[in-house]
């Protein structure tokens, strides 16, 4: 009995240290999946290509196509799972605490498996750079704490911001501040080409820009900061989604945005519990937006791009000539997929050959990759990963973003190639998740502060009595 006394507390102190380790690893692994998200937004992949690296054109050294905010979440990933104690347990509580999830990976990486045997290796980097890097972000990313997280969404945002204002000067001056490629093609060689100037900030795709800014727009509404400050930074956000030109992101934010805050408001009337604040909120977009967005529109190029496209331009065309290509399939494409040379022969048998033009529905794309039997695959693995998400966020907002994502997705070949819109979809979900202790915590100081009043009233003898009225029997 004494022996077992004495072995005793050197247990419990390893295990003290096991626990302030775990929570060290997880503290860093989340750093390094910001530090990810961070160069996601600073080094696009026309960046990349600036600086020498052939990050996005086809061929070439297959390590050097994978951007560094994938190695740093494949780091922060490894970290959590590997390197937690006891050894190896990060593992089985991610398959366990996560199915979701850890059954999407198995998932996409049977599809890239699946895709290198029917069509070969090229475009397997689209299944690690654009379904594998969110899923493995989520996990170090998820590791950090709620002030970490909320740290997090304030990193968004300034460089949704920052990205804004350089649209809003490239506009103004019509020069890309980072020079846009296109099949390894500077802007300026086919500038004679398009129709438009659209700025794109720090993205390599104005696309891309309004998507992210669109995403950033649901998150800012679900962090709780001063009402001032949010409606300035909503301000900001909807006049960079009219500076991108982005008109699914636009109206697919604003739809998404007046059909939910309809409905609290019309719910709220019915329960009699509408707040003064939300009231206010809503009387004054009403009053201050519409406005705004009129006198931008008319006095300045901000949003000029969606005012003059405000019909079927060649872009909408290019959305219904793409599906002809579905006419040249035969049974094993239908079944197998597509190579990328025969792919590119039914692309110019149907008009889409030019170096601007492209299929553009990453369902098309993805369909014509994998064949209808991985097609399938991917499309349970995608609803889990969106499952997931949406169960993260525990919140309506969380499943406004992750729609908005989809929709807007669904009108480009975004997910269809080497994308980050699934990356900072995740990113933008974790950092809503920092926001849920702060009002429990609120509540619980609100209760907590009435239960002293009402303690406080009790033992004064302040609490008021019922006062006997006359002629009543009481």
């Amino acid at each position: 009995m004494i022996r077992a006394l004495r072995i005793s507390p050197p247990a419990r102190l390893t295990d003290i240290r096991s626990a302030s380790g775990n929570v060290r690893l997880r503290k860093a692994a989340f750093s390094l999946a910001l530090l990810g998200v961070i160069l996601q937004f600073a080094l696009s992949g026309n960046t990349l290509e600036n600086l020498g690296i052939d990050y996005a054109s086809p061929g070439g050294n297959p390590i050097i196509k994978l951007h560094p905010a994938t190695y740093l979440a494949a780091i922060g990933f490894c970290m959590v799972l590997f390197l937690t104690k006891p050894s190896g347990s990060g593992v089985v509580r991610f398959f366990r605490a996560t199915p979701a999830l850890s059954t999407y990976i198995i998932m996409i990486l049977f599809c890239a498996v699946y895709s290198i045997v029917n069509v070969g290796f090229s475009g397997a980097a689209v299944y690690v750079e654009s379904y594998l890097a969110p899923a493995m972000l989520w996990v170090a990313l998820d590791a950090g704490t709620d002030r970490q997280k909320r740290s997090l969404a304030w990193w968004i945002v300034g460089f949704c911001v920052v990205s804004i204002i350089i649209s809003i000067g490239e506009g103004a001056t019509q020069t890309h501040l980072i020079p846009l490629h296109l099949d390894n093609v500077v802007d300026k060689e086919f500038a004679d080409e398009l129709e438009d100037f659209r700025g794109d900030g720090l993205f390599a795709h104005p696309l891309t820009a309004a998507g992210t800014t669109a995403m950033a727009t649901f998150m800012l509404l679900r962090m709780r900061i001063n009402g001032l400050l949010k409606a300035a930074l909503f301000t900001t956000f909807l006049v960079g989604l009219l500076s991108f030109g982005g008109r699914a992101a636009l109206l697919t934010t604003i739809i998404i945005v007046v059909v939910a805050a309809g409905y609290k408001l019309l719910s709220g009337i019915v329960r009699r519990d509408l707040s003064i604040g939300f009231v206010g909120a809503i009387a004054a977009a009403l009053i201050i937006l519409p406005p705004l967005m009129i006198v931008l529109v008319t006095s300045t190029d901000i949003g000029e791009r969606i005012i003059t496209h405000m019909y079927i331009d060649d872009s909408a065309k290019v959305r219904n000539v793409q599906w002809l290509v579905l006419n040249h399939l035969n049974l094993k494409d239908v079944m197998f997929g597509v190579a990328p040379d025969r792919l590119e022969m039914m692309k110019y048998q149907i008009g889409l050959g030019g170096a601007t033009t492209d299929i553009e529905n990453f369902w098309l794309l993805m369909f014509l990759n994998l064949g209808a039997i991985g097609f399938a695959v991917y499309v349970v693995a995608l609803g889990l990963l969106i499952l997931h998400l949406g169960r993260t966020a525990k919140h309506p907002l969380g499943w406004m973003l992750l729609l908005a994502t989809i929709v807007i997705a669904s009108t480009s070949n975004s997910l269809g190639r080497k994308s980050t819109d699934l990356f900072f979809a995740t990113a933008c979900i974790v950092a809503m998740t920092g926001y849920m202790s702060t009002v429990s915590a609120r509540a619980r100081t609100i209760s907590h502060q009435r239960r002293i009043g009402a303690g406080t009233i009790e033992r004064l003898g302040l609490r008021p009595t019922p006062v006997k009225l006359l002629g009543s029997k009481t």
